[in-house]
């Protein structure tokens, strides 16, 4: 049985607080490396909003969504909010952004939004040791 000779990048999570939109519109919330795939989205409300007739959002990377639907204006402090996920693959380096629809006039609120990315970068190379020639 042969070996693999290279070691794959773990998954992680990073997050960043943004303020929400009062009126419709897009906000940046996260930076995404070249070669990336975004496996899961979602937000966590750390400062809620109220007015607002609605104020829905997707998460996603330029035109592609990577969660759907999520209601900002129904949530509260602490609220985790999360629907099915939708990984979206990156050759070059992009953004995940917060694409808010809002209805009415309501105060902003804020939220920290996380991503779960792969690194698909080149695999860092293992280290070979005396046992790897043994069998």
């Amino acid at each position: 049985m042969a070996l693999s000779n290279t070691v794959a990048k773990l998954a992680r999570i990073v997050e960043a607080e943004v303020t929400m939109p009062t009126a419709s519109g897009t906000v940046q919330a996260i930076s995404v490396p070249a070669n990336s795939v975004v496996l899961a989205a979602g937000a966590v409300v750390t400062e809620a909003s109220a007015g607002a007739t609605a104020h829905g959002f997707d998460i996603s990377i330029g035109s592609t969504d990577i969660a759907t639907a999520l209601d900002f204006e129904g949530a509260s402090l602490g609220d985790i909010l999360v629907e099915a996920s939708v990984p979206v693959a990156t050759t070059a380096a992009d953004t995940v952004d917060v694409v808010s629809t809002v209805t009415g006039t309501g105060t902003a609120g804020k939220a920290r939004v996380w991503a779960l990315m792969l690194d698909m970068g080149a695999p860092v190379a293992a280290d070979e040791v005396a046992r790897d020639q043994l069998a």
